[in-house]
This record gives structure tokens, sequence and C-alpha cells, in this order.
């Protein structure tokens, strides 16, 4: 390092540390609003990034990672063994849905009727919270909430493709028996889908109107759109391919376009720290004016003076950001810990939100802060540099 930049360096860290009265005060103020500010931005965007991890955890654990729509299901058994051999690819399960109407006790409602093997839906039992499966049906928590099922009930099924009579269109009917009731935390599947056997579902509701597929579960499913594409081109035109990512895009687009939102409105606090830097040195300035004419004529340049203030604002920056950065890796093993911020498990399929730092937010937020830092110190380090030594000297 040259001996002129050293001094200058030297210099700016001697006047920093050596605030006291009320530029002492304003170097606290201003070190403080940088920490909060810091904490805050980082905190928040914590709490959402984590809110969309546990979402997506969530949402992987309990729904299918791919699921395929097959326009010909002629052909269905070839199919699902083309995709099992895929690579990435963890298990198929082939699935019939049919739309039909729930009735026990006068109540009614609306339902998906998801056909799967006897086989896979014991797949299923992880799920289960009461019951056993049988044979029966297995029927979501907040269905079985809202109408009144218990294991062991039977409920009637309505399917709205009956068949016409003399006596005009009559739909079909069907008693079945519950055997469990089965909660995955998706509101999709706890109060509107009821599962059953594959063979029963088409003995019951016919070859009419319903949708034939498969869901797919991948190994890793952050590769999803990966094995989504191979799928795409063994089936070719034969399917519809949809991932967990395409299913969920609008409400993490939405959850993304939130947190951005929120990350400038908490940048303003960033700003409103820097004012403090700037007041400090400007008092830094009128404090240190004699120093600063010594200095000009021991030979340092308008620039060299210019940098003294600078480093020091960047450095009150830096301090701040730092400390608000390690403050803020407490509170985030605090509140995960101690599971500090409850929400409601009923809405938000989880108890707690988890703080989860993404490195590009750290990284943002950090270089965001040295920015404005230096920003805020521009002014009162030009007018360092213009002081009139002459008129400084003469007044002395």
């Amino acid at each position: 390092m040259p001996p002129a930049l050293k001094t200058v360096f030297n210099i700016a860290l001697r006047y920093t540390l050596a605030s006291k009265g009320s530029t002492l005060l304003v170097s606290v103020i201003a070190l403080l609003g940088v920490v909060l500010s810091i904490v805050a931005i980082l905190l928040t965007m914590g709490v959402f990034a984590g809110f969309q991890h546990a979402l997506k955890e969530k949402i992987l654990s309990t729904s299918p990672h791919i699921v395929v729509s097959l326009l010909d299901s002629q052909n269905m058994p070839d199919y699902q063994e083309r995709i099992k051999i895929l690579k990435g690819v963890k298990s198929v399960y082939p699935v019939v849905l049919y739309q039909a109407i729930v009735s026990k006790g006068g109540s009614l409602q609306s339902v998906s009727i998801k056909g799967m093997k006897p086989s896979d839906i014991i797949q299923k039992k992880k799920f289960l919270v009461k019951g056993e499966f049988k044979g029966g049906l297995l029927v979501g928590k907040g269905l079985a909430d809202i109408m009144g099922i218990k294991p062991g009930d039977e409920v009637l099924l309505v399917s709205p493709m009956g068949k016409s009579t003399p006596f005009g269109f009559l739909p079909k009917v069907g008693h079945f028996r519950v055997d469990g009731i089965f909660q995955t935390g998706s509101f999709d599947q706890d109060y509107l889908t009821v599962l059953m056997p594959m063979s029963e579902a088409n003995d019951f509701f016919g070859p009419s109107w319903q949708l034939y597929g498969f869901e797919v579960f991948i190994k890793d499913p952050y590769k999803a759109q990966q094995v989504k594409a191979q799928i795409e081109k063994e089936l070719s035109d034969a399917a519809i391919v949809r991932s967990w990512i395409d299913l969920n895009k609008p409400l993490f687009n939405a959850l993304e376009l939130e947190k951005v939102g929120i990350f400038f409105v908490l940048l303003l606090m960033v700003m409103v720290a820097s004012f403090n830097i700037t007041s400090l040195l400007f008092m830094k300035v009128r404090e240190k004016i004699r120093d600063i004419a010594v200095l000009r004529t021991f030979g340092l340049k308008r620039r060299e003076i210019a940098l003294i203030f600078l480093i020091q604002g960047i450095t009150l920056g830096a301090a701040g950001a730092l400390l608000g950065l390690f403050i803020s890796l407490l509170g985030a093993y605090l509140i995960n810990e101690y599971k500090l911020v409850r929400v409601p498990a009923d809405v938000y399929l989880m108890d707690h939100v988890p703080v989860f730092f993404e490195v590009s937010d750290i990284v943002i937020t950090l270089s965001g802060a040295l920015l404005l830092s230096f920003v805020a110190s521009l002014l009162p380090a030009y007018r360092a540099s213009r002081t009139n030594i002459v008129e400084i000297l003469r007044n002395e």
C-alpha cells in the first residue's frame, strides 16, 4: 500500500473511533440505524423464503411431482413401463379420475373420485389418521369433518353420468363403506378427494367421462422440469404432462412478487439510516476543519481528503451491515429453535413459519447497504475536499 494511502486509512480510522460528545451520539444513532434496517430486511426476507421453502416441501411430500394426463388410455400399461425406465423416475402410479357427489345424512358434497390400484392405495397409509384400508373408500379429513364421516360409515355416491329411462334421466347411485380418513395438508386432497379401488370405480362409473393418467414421483423433485421433458418426448402427443412447478406456478409467482415489493419498501429503511451517516460526516467535517487545513498544508491532495471521509462512511455502513447480519442469524436461530412465528395450520399447511436465508438475499442486502453508505458519504466528502485552507489559516 502506498504511504499516502496508508496515511489516509490511518487518519480515517482514527477519526471514526475518536468520536465524542454529540458526534459520538450521532455515530451510535447512525450505526444502530444501519443495524436495525439490515435486521429488518434479512429477517423479513428470511421469513418469506422460509415460508416458500416449507410450502414447497409440504407440496412435495403430499402431491405427485409430475401429473400425466393421457389422451388415449388404450396403451396405459405400455406407457407406464416406458415412464418407469426413464432416468430420475422413482415410482409411477396409474390413476383414473371421476367427478361425483358424496351424500351422508342429508349433506351433499361434490368431490373427485381418484381410482387407484389397491397396492398403490396401501402406499398412502402414512397419511391415514383413522381407520385402515380394507378395499373400501378413503376420505380426506376435511371432507370427513364437514360431513361427519367416520371409519365404518356408509356413504352414498352419486354419478352425474347416469342413464336415460322412460321416466327421464336418472343418475347412478351406489352405497360404499368408508375404511379410513387420510390427511395430507393439501386442501384439494383433504376436502375434495376420495380414494377408491380402480376396479370398483370403473365398474360403478363406467367407461365414459373419466380421465386416465399417472402420478409420477421422482428422485429429485427439483429436477421435475427435466423429467417432464423426457416424458413428453417419450409419450409424444399421447399425453399432457405437468410438473408440480407448473401446477403451483401462480402461487409461487405471487409470493415472489410480494417478496420483491417488501424488499424495496424495507430498503427505504437503509436509505433513512444513510441520512444519519450524511449528517454525521457533515459534523465531522466541521469538527475537523482545522485538521483538514493542516493536512492540506502538509501535502494531502483534495481527493485524499475526500477519501478520508468516504472511508469513514463506508466503514460505518460495513460495521452496521455485519452487525446486522450477525443479529439476523441469531434471530433466525431463535425463531427456528422455538418456533416463534406461529400460523394457523389449517390455513397455511404448517403450524409455524421457519426462517430460511437465501445467499442472494444476503448478498443483495449487504451490497445495497454498502452502496447507500458510499452514496451518503459523497456530499460530505466533497465538501471536505473543497475547504478553503487559506481562509481557515487566516482565521486561525
